[in-house]
């Protein structure tokens, strides 16, 4: 991209530019000189940094992983959670026949009732759910033991169903992470099987974009998340490819994402990284093609001829003779960075 075509892209803080260099040198045709009018100034420095374009889509914030949730038990369905409730493993999922389906964590789903004999990683599951809600007497590992149906009985106890020291298919629900309820596929009073859909807990950003900023989308690279007045930082963390182009934006700072507020995705376009960049107000036009700054040095001051390269963030990176980091240059008082 030529130097011209990038003073246009620059638009409205080019123009702003070339009115305080008309304001306080005057436009001359090309080979004169910069003729002197007074004018208030000021000064910024010539700063080393990074700059960086952007463009900015419409998205939303949903929850992570949406799946329908459904229970291994026959019976009819007599409690659900409400929708937005959050479940933690050892928290009721329902209850089926006023019995109650367990989430504990774990990987492998649940297939068969656990016993005195058993082995398999669902026991290791099992086991290791129980300890974390406090039962001991065991250590959790692949074999369903005597120790073992000890600490399912007393765990039966707290639910307040019958103390058997097995694990009936259906008491237990696994699942890799706590949940959110979300809409509901089933109501009190229906035969149990699918109840409602289940999401994880943590919030995400969502955006589709036409499949010409693909590229700006990848996974792993950096997003900022607009939110409320403010801006996150974000991740993308899975694209998926049709007509068009869907990506997912991770949050750290889930709380910026607790709004119903507008949410936009500003994604990097152009970067030049470690350049010399001066405010955009204080290019001065020397003629049709060519740009300067005025250098301030003590008392004195005189222009410097720059070329330009990225227009970003409100700064323009210059480059030339006399230009260093550090370098005071005239700005309009108003204007000063």
């Amino acid at each position: 991209m030529g130097t011209r075509r990038r003073l246009l892209v620059a638009g409205v803080g080019v123009t702003g530019a070339l009115a305080a260099g008309g304001a306080a040198f005057g436009l001359g045709g090309r080979g004169r000189k910069p003729v002197p009018r007074q004018a208030a100034r000021s000064t910024a420095t010539v700063r080393r940094m990074t700059l960086a374009d952007s463009r900015t889509f419409p998205a939303e914030v949903t929850y992570e992983e949406q799946a329908p949730l459904s229970v291994r038990v026959s019976g009819t369905v007599t409690a659900l959670p409400a929708p937005g409730t959050v479940l933690n493993p050892g928290d009721v999922l329902c209850r089926v026949d006023d019995r109650p389906v367990v989430l504990f964590a774990g990987a492998v789903p649940a297939y068969r009732p656990l016993r005195s004999g058993d082995k398999g990683p669902d026991v290791r599951q099992l086991e290791e759910g129980l300890r974390a809600l406090g039962f001991a007497g065991f250590t959790p590992d692949d074999r369903f033991n005597g120790a073992t149906a000890d600490a399912v009985s007393l765990w039966q106890k707290r639910l307040g169903v019958t103390r058997t020291g097995t694990v009936d298919l259906g008491l237990v629900t696994f699942r890799e992470k706590s949940l959110r309820v979300g809409e509901h596929k089933a109501r009190v009073g229906d035969a149990a099987g699918v109840l409602y859909d289940a999401t994880g807990t943590e919030r995400q950003v969502v955006l589709t974009v036409e499949r010409k900023y693909q590229a700006l989308v990848a996974v792993g690279k950096a997003a900022g998340v607009v939110v409320a007045g403010r801006t996150v930082a974000g991740t993308v963390a899975r694209v998926k490819t049709g007509e068009k182009v869907t990506a997912v934006v991770t949050v750290a700072e889930q709380e910026a994402l607790a709004t119903d507020a507008p949410v936009d995705v500003r994604l990097v376009t152009r970067e030049r990284k470690d350049v010399l960049a001066v405010p955009i107000v204080a290019l001065l036009a020397l003629d049709r093609d060519r740009y300067g700054v005025e250098v301030v040095d003590g008392g004195a001051a005189r222009v410097v001829p720059v070329d330009v390269g990225l227009f970003a963030q409100g700064q323009v990176e210059v480059s030339g003779d006399g230009i260093a980091e550090g370098v005071t240059v005239s700005v309009p008082a108003e204007r000063a960075a």
